[in-house]
């Protein structure tokens, strides 16, 4: 896995385009949209990608975990994550997952 912190230069969907689940998703509210997903979590969300991620850190704080440790983000950041298999974002935040290419 490579993780890296990029600036995004395109557009984010807003949170008003996703569908929510009525039910919680690892105790997360969980939207959907295309490619992508924005999450709220109040702790831990645990995702498995084989392609490309862009994350985006749109509130909170709190850290990656990945097979080769720990990688801290905060809000306002965007992280690409290449072939990052199983990972987990700590931490009360909200977050937007592109996958695929931007």
């Amino acid at each position: 896995m490579k993780i890296e912190r990029i600036q995004i230069a395109a557009d984010l969907p807003s949170e008003a385009g996703f569908a929510f689940s009525d039910k919680a998703v690892q105790g997360a509210r969980v939207g959907k949209k295309e490619n992508a997903l924005y999450v709220d979590s109040p702790r831990r969300f645990k995702l498995f990608s084989e392609g490309t991620d862009t994350v985006h850190i749109l509130s909170g704080n709190g850290h990656f975990k990945h097979a080769r440790g720990e990688t801290d983000f905060s809000a306002g950041e965007s992280f690409r994550l290449e072939n990052p298999g199983e990972y987990e974002l700590n931490g009360r935040c909200a977050f937007i997952v592109l996958h695929g290419e931007l």
